[in-house]
């Protein structure tokens, strides 16, 4: 990983949603935390990439920044 921002894509159980936090260099665990995921509960990535692909009913294919 490089001092550039990264986001953190966390697919939250609990919660029953996904979300999505840009972050920079840090304790990645201990920021979902924080932010009050359980991490037993939840599953997460970090990637470079702002968007987001959801495909639709239909199959189309939408991408959000």
């Amino acid at each position: 990983m490089n001092k550039k921002n990264k986001y953190i894509t966390v697919l939250d159980f609990e919660h029953g949603s996904v979300f999505r936090y840009e972050v920079g260099i840090c304790d990645y665990q201990e920021y979902l935390s924080n932010k009050g995921h359980n991490l037993s509960n939840c599953e997460w990535m970090i990637h470079k990439n702002p968007e987001i692909y959801t495909q639709t009913k239909e199959g189309d294919v939408v991408i959000t920044n």
